[in-house]
């Protein structure tokens, strides 16, 4: 039994060794950490591990159960397929910077108390930034920018309100939160950010575009993911989610109709697809909380595919702009026909894995007798189809 070895160690020190490896055998290195992670989920035991005497308190770094594993296993699927799409980049740094983000996001998943949420939360906001620097424009330097700007504030708030609210209730543990004191407040807010809730969204169309063609393949997967777990994990039920949630599903559909780029488009969908999840969150029934982790699930995997069929188009044309591009399906058919595959899921066609997550979602609205949230949801749902797949 290997339950005590955490997957996130596995991407994070592994990480350190990447430069200093090269052609075949970087790549190589590259494919296997993300296959040891997920040898080692397989053994994981669950249970509370790790835990570090800090002060009067303990940190755990290792607390294992359903939701925690859940997540793990689709991060981990989801970096080993990224890893992939991303062995023609040689810069080592990307490679670095992207294993860091993967690895700092497990250690949210699995940190069992607020404390040790924190030190990856931040870790993974440092690494995700240089996803986007390192495609070396001015304009990626400057979104780059703003994006870490904008999660120093989250990562202040989620500190902040940490402090606060270990000093009203005396415990550290990362369990069920709720709004129960102004601690909480601060820390649903640092929370909120990362999930990118309107008016705190405008990071994320910003600077996803800008990224390099890779890294903004594994900027989709995780930051607004990990985000909905501690949304589920600290605030199931919690009202004000239910209409903050069904603003996003719409509002990131009608500022996609408005996109001519496709990476911008892709990015206001992930507002959209995320809002879903932050309205099943709190709407809080076992329907609605399953139907978001399983939206996560599903949201990993086909918009992974939607940003690197975007990111083949961009290498392949140079173009960006849907003005500029067409007749595509002539030329990268296999490319266009892997993009409708995403483009059905996202839009929660039938048969598609989107559809199953998204009706769990709905379904848990109607069963709860939230009709405008039903119909706000069911909408932002054709929408999406209308504008990723058809435009």
């Amino acid at each position: 039994m290997i339950e005590w070895l955490h997957p996130g160690l596995i991407y994070i020190f592994g990480a350190l060794l990447i430069p200093f490896l090269k052609g075949k055998w970087q790549k190589a290195y590259m494919l296997l950490l993300p296959v040891l992670a997920f040898i080692n989920l397989q053994y994981m035991s669950t249970g509370v591990f790790w835990r570090i005497p800090f002060l009067e308190y303990a940190l755990v770094f290792g607390r294992v159960d359903k939701l925690s594993l859940v997540f793990a296993y689709i991060f981990v699927i989801a970096s080993f397929l990224m890893t992939i799409y991303a062995l023609h980049v040689e810069r080592s740094g990307e490679h670095v910077a992207a294993f860091l983000y993967v690895g700092s996001t497990l250690g949210v998943v699995f940190a069992g108390d607020l404390f040790t949420l924190s030190i990856f939360w931040e870790i993974m906001a440092i690494s995700s930034m240089l996803l986007i620097g390192y495609r070396g424009t001015k304009a990626a330097f400057e979104a780059g920018l703003r994006y870490i700007m904008v999660h120093i504030l989250g990562g202040t708030c989620l500190l902040g309100g940490i402090i606060m609210h270990v000093q009203a209730t005396g415990s550290i543990a990362f369990n069920v939160i709720g709004l129960n004191d102004l601690g909480s407040y601060f820390i649903l807010t640092g929370f909120l950010i990362n999930a990118a809730v309107p008016p705190l969204h405008a990071w994320l169309a910003d600077a996803y575009p800008e990224a390099t063609i890779t890294g903004a393949v594994f900027l989709t997967a995780f930051t607004t993911k990990s985000a909905v777990y501690v949304l589920i994990r600290g605030f199931p039920g919690v009202e004000i989610l239910i209409w903050l949630g069904a603003i996003m599903a719409v509002y990131g559909v009608v500022f996609a109709v408005l996109e001519n780029d496709i990476r911008r488009l892709l990015a206001y969908h992930i507002i959209s697809q995320v809002g879903y999840m932050v309205c099943g969150v709190g709407i809080g029934t076992a329907m609605a909380l399953n139907g978001a982790s399983a939206h996560a699930f599903c949201h990993i995997l086909y918009k992974a595919l939607l940003f690197m069929g975007a990111g083949a188009i961009i290498e392949v044309t140079g173009r960006s702009k849907f003005t500029e591009l067409g007749g595509l399906y002539k030329y990268m058919p296999l490319t266009f026909w892997l993009y409708m595959i995403g483009a059905f899921s996202i839009s929660g066609f039938p048969l598609f894995n989107g559809f199953v997550s998204k009706t769990m979602i709905i379904e848990g609205a109607a069963l709860s007798h939230l009709p405008i949230i039903w119909l706000l949801l069911e909408g932002a749902s054709i929408g999406t189809f209308l504008h990723t797949g058809l435009k």
